[in-house]
Formats: structure tokens, C-alpha cells, sequence
């Protein structure tokens, strides 16, 4: 009995020891999720996935704390109350860090891999851009160590500053890549901002270098920058989204599905005082006010989401020259900045009323910094820049929904503090504490 039990069990072991000589161990490959994806397949997907967080709960949320939008009800009144936890980041964070962030870290490694500078650029532009948004509204943020995957699942925090080092020198290494005379592979229909147009990512390049530098008060090297940046709103980076309802713009989709945010009142009243010709554009009826819902050209089903313009080049610029003195040339760039944002609203022809108006059209002598600001707020709706413009330079002058204090950064994440609390709490000034979020960031304790 014992033998056959043995000869039964030795069978069984050849048996098995031979199914995959002969069993097609692609069967339970999954054919809907590859474990690899080409270039031209990548940079879609990351351009979308970043468009929808930048454009959802990034600039709803900050949008929020600027009053360029009201919260009237549910979670976003509550955060229109600086009522915000870390749940309320938690799912852009997430969302960001193991999708398009991880995706352009692989997209920017397979590309050096396989001789691709063209693409390595883009995908450089676009992480920039991302750890731009998030050090910019919460601080010192992993980096480093992000994306290492099992060889490291609680990476550290980066500080601020070594974060900005880490976005020029991502930036530097794009024009660099840009400038290369062939790829073996370059994006092209599949990028859905540029088409492949390599130029105007060099321009988009050196303007975000523009911005950051501005950031940290180093004007000269933001001057020097523009040179190279953007020169027409045609160049502006920026994703449109589709006319399917699965393609939707995001504030589109909150507003059709939620609804529980209005204008704000701050802008309104600036618009109103000015009678501004961006106010149909920007509010969906003709009351203009704080009961006014979003209008068509942000709202809509195929809206852009934008991340950084020729009008915010030339407010940079402005700003840039007024603390250099240089009042004519601040000026110049003041009423280009105006010109190109209503441009950009097909209002050409208001805009000789609009600058004759004895409140815009200052001249260079009397121009002031909440000048410069405070048209850089209505040029800059719904974008998380406006946020950084606020603290940094206290213009417009906004009153606290609540309380005697603005929000000035968002707390950390929900994750971070159930998967990698031993380095957020090594994280310079950290706090559980609900006053943590009116704390000032590296760059804001420089103004």
C-alpha cells in the first residue's frame, strides 16, 4: 500500500514539474493591463490624469481660499471655511503619486533608455510642473525616494528648497533634451497640449522657470528667463478636454454633478467696479455676483484646464520690473498682460475702454503693486498660481471667510500619516494641529 501511495505521489510530482513545459502561461495574462506601454501610449494618459487633479480638487480648492469661488454648501462650504483635513487632499495626492507622477518618472527613464530626448523633455516639463503644484500648497514633499517602488515604500521628505533645486534643474534638462537634433522617438499626435511642437515646450520650459523663480525673489533670473518664454497666448500650456461626457472638463463635471460652489464675491466686485468685459466669460449670467454659477468658458464640457500662460508671463514680468525700479517697463508689461487676458475672451474691442479707465490705465508713474496684483487675480481665475500670489504679496486684500487668518498651506495627507509618519513627522515644523495650515512655507516666510 505504502509503494503505490509513494509511486501515486512521485507521479504527481512529475506531473506538476512538467505543466509549464507545456502549459501557455500567457493564459492568465491579463491582455487589459500590460506590464509595459510605449512612449507615445504614456504621455496621453499622464497629461490627462494630471489635467484632471490640477483642474479638480487642486484649483477648486485653492480657488476657494483666493474667493475666486464661493463654497455654499456641503464639503466645499466648509472648506470655503478653512474646515480642511487631510482626507480632503488625500485623493489628489494619491491619485498623483502612483499614476501620472510615476508614470512620467518611468516615461522620462525609458526615454533616456531608448534614445528619446524629445520625449525625456516633455515628461521632464510635466514633473516639474507637478512637484511645482504640490510644494506650493503643502511644502516639503517626497521626491527623492518617491519612486522607487519596493526598494523604498516610505520615502523621505525633500525639503522646499531642494525640491525648487530639483524643478530647474528638470526644467534645464528639458531645453537641453528640446535642443537635441534627433530622437528615435518624439511625441506627436499623441500629445495632446503641443501636438510635438518642440518650440513651444521650450517656451513653456523657460517661462515655469520664470514662475518659480519669481517664487523665491529672484527677479533677475526670472527676467532673464521670459526672454526665452512665451510671446502670444497661441503658445499658452494648457489641456482641452473632449465634448464626451467621459472627456469632460473637471469643473464642468463638479458643477453638472455637484453644484455646490458659486463666483465669488471679492472678484465679482472688482470685475463690477471696473465693469469688466471678462464677466460673461467668467460668471453664467448677467447678475455678476456672488450667486452667479461658473461660466461657459471655464465650465464648460470641453474647457481647458491651463497651467501656465503668456498672461501670467507678462504679470511676472510686470512684478519682476516694478521691484527693479524699472516703473515704464513694469507698466508695459502691466497693460500687456491686461490686453492678452481679455484677448483671450474674444473682447478685443473693449479693451481701449477698459485701460481708459482712470483705475487701470494709471500710467507708469503711479503704478503700484496692488495694481499689478490685483489684475493678475482676475486674469488668473480658478488657478492655484493666484494662491501663491496672495501670500506672497497680500494682494487683492481679502478678508478671512472666517476667523482672523487665511489658510496659507494645506495639511498633509491621510496617507502620509498612516504609511509614512516616522518622515512626515521629521518634516521641519509639522503639526497635527488644526492652526498647522495657517503656517507659512519655505518661500512665503521670504516675503
Amino acid at each position: 500500500m505504502k509503494t503505490k501511495l509513494f509511486s501515486l505521489l512521485l507521479i504527481s510530482i512529475i506531473f506538476l514539474a512538467s505543466c509549464g513545459k507545456w502549459i501557455d502561461t500567457g493564459l492568465n495574462v491579463d491582455p487589459t493591463a500590460p506590464k509595459d506601454a510605449s512612449l507615445d501610449v504614456i504621455l496621453p494618459t499622464t497629461q490627462a490624469g494630471t489635467a484632471y487633479v490640477l483642474g479638480g480638487d487642486i484649483n477648486r480648492f485653492t480657488a476657494l481660499f483666493t474667493q475666486h469661488i464661493t463654497g455654499v454648501t456641503r464639503q466645499h462650504l466648509g472648506l470655503y471655511r478653512y474646515e480642511v483635513t487631510e482626507d480632503d487632499i488625500n485623493n489628489a495626492w494619491v491619485t498623483m503619486y502612483s499614476g501620472p507622477m510615476m508614470d512620467l518618472k518611468i516615461m522620462i527613464d525609458k526615454a533616456r533608455e531608448n534614445g528619446s530626448p524629445h520625449y525625456q523633455g516633455v515628461a521632464e516639463v510635466l514633473m516639474a510642473y507637478c512637484l511645482g503644484f504640490w510644494t506650493d500648497i503643502i511644502g516639503d514633499i517626497p521626491y527623492s525616494e518617491a519612486f522607487l517602488g519596493n526598494q523604498e515604500l516610505t520615502p523621505k521628505f525633500d525639503s522646499q528648497s531642494d525640491i525648487y533645486n530639483s524643478i530647474q534643474s528638470l526644467l534645464d534638462s528639458s531645453i537641453i533634451h528640446f535642443g537635441t537634433a534627433s530622437s528615435n522617438y518624439a511625441p506627436g499626435a499623441d500629445d495632446f497640449m503641443y501636438g510635438g511642437d518642440l518650440g513651444n515646450w521650450t517656451k513653456a520650459a523657460y517661462t515655469l522657470k520664470a514662475r518659480f523663480f519669481m517664487h523665491v525673489k529672484d527677479f533677475n533670473g526670472a527676467l532673464t528667463t521670459l526672454t526665452n518664454g512665451f510671446t502670444a497666448n497661441t503658445e499658452d500650456m494648457r489641456f482641452t478636454f473632449g465634448i464626451a461626457e467621459t472627456e469632460a472638463n473637471p469643473w464642468y463635471q463638479f458643477v453638472t454633478q455637484r453644484g455646490d460652489i458659486a463666483m465669488g464675491g471679492p472678484l465679482m466686485t472688482i470685475m463690477n467696479n471696473l465693469n469688466d468685459p471678462r464677466r460673461p466669460a467668467y460668471a453664467g449670467d448677467t447678475i455678476f455676483s456672488s450667486d452667479s454659477p461658473l461660466g461657459t468658458y471655464y465650465a464648460s464640457i470641453n474647457s481647458p484646464v491651463e497651467f501656465i500662460t503668456y498672461t501670467e508671463a507678462k504679470f511676472i514680468e510686470a512684478e519682476c520690473k516694478f521691484y527693479n525700479n524699472d516703473k515704464p517697463g513694469a507698466y508695459a508689461a502691466y497693460i500687456a498682460g491686461i490686453t492678452a487676458s481679455i484677448q483671450k475672451y474674444e473682447a478685443t474691442a473693449d479693451i481701449a475702454t477698459y485701460l481708459a479707465q482712470a483705475t487701470v490705465g494709471v500710467g507708469d508713474a503711479n503704478l503700484t503693486l496692488q495694481n499689478i496684483m490685483e489684475q493678475k487675480y482676475i486674469a488668473m481665475y480658478t488657478q492655484y498660481e493666484s494662491w501663491v500670489d496672495w501670500r506672497r504679496t497680500g494682494f487683492p486684500q481679502l478678508t478671512p471667510t472666517v476667523g482672523s487668518q487665511i489658510i496659507r498651506r494645506f495639511p498633509y495627507p491621510q496617507s502620509e500619516r498612516l504609511f509614512n509618519k516616522a518622515n512626515l513627522i521629521a518634516v521641519p515644523g509639522y503639526s497635527a494641529s488644526s492652526d498647522f495650515k495657517f503656517t507659512k512655507i519655505w518661500w512665503d516666510a521670504m516675503w
